[in-house]
This record gives C-alpha cells, sequence and structure tokens, in this order.
C-alpha cells in the first residue's frame, strides 16, 4: 500500500498547475537462496521509492518516479536512473530517462520467478531500452482504444557501441492490440551494431495465461521464450522455457507464490541454464 507523504495543492497562475503530490511506496524481501549449486545463503534486501506527480488545470500531467538509493544518480544530468514524464492529453507520453526501450514497452512482459528473481533467466534479451545499460532514453507511448503504439531513442550524446550506457544509435518502434484476454505485439530495435524484429503473443483468462515471445536478429541468431502460469485460489504456479541463441543459452524454471494479502507473498523459484548448476530461492516478498 503506497504511503502518502505529503499531498500540497499549488495554483500558479503563469503555469497553470492545479495541483501536485509526492508519494512513498517500497518492497523488500528475505529469504535464502543458492546461485549457480552454491551453498545457501541469506538474502534481503529493502528498496523505498518515490513518485512525484502534478496536473495543470488543462489536464497536462507530469511527473517523475525513483528509488532512494538512485536518488544521486538520478539528480546528476548524465545519469540514466529514475524516470521522468509528461503526459498530454489524447496525444500520448513522453517519458526520459532508466526507461524501456519501445519493442519492451510493446510486447509481453515476463515476470521472475522466486522471491529473489533467481537470477532473471526467463527474461528476453532487448537491444534497446533502459536494461540494457545506464544511458537515458526517450520513450513514446500512445494508446488508442485496444491499440498502442510506441516509439523510443537514446541518448545522442552518448557514445556508440553496444555496450553499457553507448546508446547514441539505439532506436525502436513497437506496436500493441490488446483484449479483455489476449495481447499480440510487434517490434523492432536498431542498436547501430545489430537489429531485431521481436513477436509475442499472450492468452489469459483470469486462472490461467500462457506466453510467447520470440525475437530474430540480422545476425539470423534468435531468441525465444515460453512462458505459464496457473492460478489456484491464492496459489500461483508459473514455468517457462528459454532458448537464446544470443547469449547462448537455453533455461528451464519453475516457481510456486501464495498470496498471503496487503502485499506478503510466499515464493519459491527453480531455474536451471543448460549445462549448469541450478538456481534456488525460498522466501518471502513484501509490497508497501
Amino acid at each position: 500500500m503506497k504511503k502518502y507523504l505529503l499531498v500540497s495543492t499549488l495554483v500558479i497562475a503563469s503555469s497553470g498547475a492545479a495541483f501536485a503530490d509526492v508519494s512513498l511506496s517500497g518492497d523488500a524481501r528475505m529469504g535464502i537462496a543458492s546461485v549457480k549449486g552454491g551453498d545457501y545463503n541469506f538474502s534481503s534486501r529493502a528498496r523505498v521509492r518515490f513518485s512525484l506527480s502534478g496536473e495543470t488545470d488543462s489536464g497536462l500531467k507530469f511527473g517523475a518516479q525513483f528509488r532512494a538509493n538512485e536518488a544521486a544518480d538520478t539528480a546528476a544530468s548524465d545519469k540514466g536512473t529514475g524516470t521522468v514524464f509528461i503526459e498530454m492529453p489524447d496525444y500520448g507520453k513522453l517519458t526520459m530517462g532508466d526507461t524501456d526501450g519501445a519493442v519492451q514497452a510493446a510486447v509481453t512482459q515476463l515476470a521472475p520467478i522466486g522471491f529473489d528473481d533467481t537470477q532473471k533467466l526467463q527474461e528476453f534479451t532487448f537491444l534497446t531500452g533502459g536494461d540494457t545499460g545506464k544511458g537515458k532514453d526517450l520513450l513514446y507511448t500512445y494508446t488508442s482504444g485496444a491499440l498502442s503504439f510506441s516509439a523510443s531513442i537514446g541518448n545522442p550524446g552518448a557514445a556508440s557501441g553496444s555496450g553499457s550506457s553507448a546508446n547514441k544509435d539505439d532506436s525502436a518502434i513497437g506496436v500493441a492490440y490488446t483484449t479483455e484476454f489476449w495481447k499480440v505485439a510487434a517490434g523492432y530495435e536498431d542498436n547501430g551494431v545489430n537489429s531485431q524484429t521481436v513477436l509475442s503473443g499472450s492468452y489469459g483468462n483470469g486462472q490461467f495465461e500462457v506466453k510467447g515471445v520470440y525475437g530474430q536478429r540480422d545476425d539470423d541468431k534468435s531468441q525465444y521464450v515460453v512462458y505459464g502460469t496457473y492460478i489456484i485460489g491464492t496459489n500461483t504456479l508459473t514455468a517457462f522455457y528459454r532458448d537464446d541463441e544470443i547469449k547462448a543459452t537455453k533455461a528451464t524454471g519453475f516457481g510456486v507464490a501464495h498470496d498471503f494479502g496487503s502485499g506478503l507473498v510466499f515464493s519459491a523459484g527453480y531455474a536451471k541454464e543448460e549445462a549448469k548448476d541450478a538456481n534456488v530461492s525460498v522466501g518471502l516478498t513484501m509490497a508497501f
């Protein structure tokens, strides 16, 4: 549950601001985990997230979001942590900072398993966006009914190449069509070194859901992830299979979670890459 630290009303004639507020939320986890067959170790973490938002009299929305540990980097103009946005009624939303690339924003998302994400072996490999480094990105999203569109570019002042924060040449577009039960999406991204076409689809009826994401790069390397969840009361079962030629890995995993309510969840996960020892985690996650 979000805790509101400050809710203030600002009336500024010159800017037309109607109101602004700052809210606080957070997450935490605790448990025991083994990474790649190593010893079991205690693992715990707590994070605080600040959300700032405002809206003008004309309906123009604006705001920012960052975690407490990112505060110093967020204040620096050359860092990619945190996000800042402005949303124009009927014209879409513009987000800058550590944001998704357009393809990642459009396609089906694959949630990690286990209380500590179990090394995130279910993750699809994107070429652009905040997950590839710490450079700033600019993302535009627009939704009209069931159809949504996204476009993104990297920082024009950054370095070229595919290395960390070298996102000068990054560009991407994505489109998705979402209904009550299913979603299909497609996108194209280019980081100046390689390009990739991505297709995804999902179907869910509230009790079970199956998802699939496929990517083909211009160097003929491909990847795909098949992911499914099944809900039984307050329990959720999850399984995935990933085949990634880009990172030369194949991985399988499954997880189980029990929701106690009020943000407290018991979560256990198992994930293993081919020819490597398994990652195992058992613990609790907390959302505030």
